[in-house]
């Protein structure tokens, strides 16, 4: 089961690499306290519930995972992980274009990196502070086992930055998705 969502979060990341209209209401999220979180090696802060703690990037490409305070890693746990990769000199892109992309290209892609199936794949556009963010979900299935993801994908010049929520069925307050929305609703570029 952990090598199940190591292999997950691997693949989801790199839908990242391989992904260079919608609109989204954003939710009210309430949790017990807050935090900032920074330091991230872009210079990026954000808000994240202050019990939930991070765990090892299994990627190796220097992405965040948070988990929810009483998660058992062990055995697979719904998880919120954001990548920040810097791309200087690159335009990000617009939001008609990633959307473009994402509907025509996300499916297969997961498919020929070894998902079953896909379903439910829907496109948004959210607005936050930082600017627009494309908003895209989906369920898959692996060796049997759905995972429902939710990935925001900031559009944001010289930067790759991508919030993906990773929910494997379990009941978390607040919920990843919602932890994941509030993180880019959050989400500030340090001076």
């Amino acid at each position: 089961m952990k090598k199940q969502i190591s292999v997950f979060l691997a693949i989801s990341l790199l839908l990242v690499a391989l992904l260079s209209g919608c609109s989204k209401t954003p939710v009210t999220v309430s949790a017990p306290e807050w935090e900032t979180a920074s330091g991230t090696a872009s210079g990026f802060s954000y808000e994240v519930p202050a019990d939930w703690t991070t765990t090892e990037d299994v990627t190796g490409q220097g992405s965040v995972i948070y988990i929810p305070a009483d998660a058992d890693v062990s055995a697979g746990t719904s998880n919120v992980n954001i990548l920040v990769q810097n791309v200087s000199g690159q335009k990000a892109a617009s939001m008609k274009d990633m959307k473009a992309a994402l509907e025509s290209d996300l499916e297969d892609q997961l498919i020929s990196n070894g998902f079953e199936k896909v379903e439910n794949l829907n496109v948004e556009e959210l607005e936050a502070p930082i600017g627009s963010v494309c908003v895209v979900s989906y369920d898959t299935y692996l060796s049997g086992m759905k995972f429902s993801q939710t990935q925001f994908y900031p559009l944001i010049d010289d930067y790759i930055v991508v919030i993906t929520a990773t929910n494997v069925g379990e009941e978390v307050e607040p919920s990843v998705e919602e932890v994941a929305e509030y993180m880019a609703l959050t989400l500030e570029k340090a001076e």
